[in-house]
């Protein structure tokens, strides 16, 4: 079967002298592998667009029999030219990248997911204050996509809302989300979130737009928390997600 898909290509190694094998986000199929015979060589028009964070459209021999669908055609479709020339942008591309790879099975499409991500890189190329912020709206709304999503604005033990935390302190949190004053006297809360740092979370799920989570201007502390939280909800509904290994390259260097 020929496939003509929309990509984003997630990851890529090196296969014999010549050829590489690349990992991606397919819109039509999901997550596929495919060899792209040639593409080390320097004449072949599949190397140069087949980079990681790449948005491509491919066009690849699909069979059911095997796990690694041959690639033909890759020209790219959006370009993400920022991604590669600062730091902290790469650093929160990269993130979203491996956490398409490692929540997403092979071969289940998923055209929120797909959407979700191409909009992130977008929103991170296009950055010009804080491009990790669009990481945070991404981890948010990815948990929603993969059923998971935390309320934060309705208690996760009695459903009462929780518009505001109350008295300017903060609220407790447990692995499902953020409780309300009666349920965290309960001892039911794991930690505290601040009230700033509730503030932005339920603004990033509010909104429909990564980009403009890149125009908010976050404390540092606020930036730890939120960071922290999402990657603690990540970590406790995914099986098997560790460390994302862009990240602690990156924090060795940033």
């Amino acid at each position: 079967m020929i496939v003509k898909s929309e990509a984003i290509v997630l990851r890529t190694m090196k296969y014999r002298e010549t050829s590489r094998i690349a990992t991606l986000y397919t819109k039509e199929i999901g997550k596929i592998s495919v060899i792209a015979k040639g593409a080390r060589d320097g004449r072949s028009r599949l190397g140069g667009a087949l980079q990681p964070m790449n948005q491509v459209g491919v066009l690849f021999y699909m069979k059911e029999s095997r796990d690694l669908q041959l690639l033909t055609q890759c020209d790219i479709a959006r370009s993400f030219p920022g991604l590669t020339t600062d730091l902290d942008r790469m650093a929160a591309a990269m993130a979203a990248v491996e956490l398409t790879d490692a929540v997403t099975p092979p071969e289940e499409a998923n055209h929120r997911l797909f959407d979700l991500l191409s909009s992130t890189l977008d929103a991170v190329n296009g950055a010009t204050k804080q491009p990790g912020n669009a990481l945070y709206y991404f981890e948010l709304h990815l948990l929603g996509i993969i059923g998971f999503r935390p309320d934060m604005r309705i208690c996760a033990n009695c459903r009462k809302a929780v518009d505001r935390p109350p008295g300017g302190i903060g609220v407790h949190m447990t692995a499902n989300g953020i409780l309300c004053p009666e349920c965290s006297g309960k001892g039911l809360g794991l930690e505290v979130l601040s009230p700033s740092a509730l503030a932005v979370l339920q603004r990033l799920q509010e909104t429909g737009d990564p980009a403009s989570a890149t125009r908010m201007v976050l404390d540092p502390r606020v930036r730890g928390e939120i960071a922290g939280v999402l990657r603690r909800f990540l970590l406790g509904h995914v099986e098997g997600l560790r460390t994302l290994r862009s990240e602690a390259v990156f924090s060795s260097i940033l």
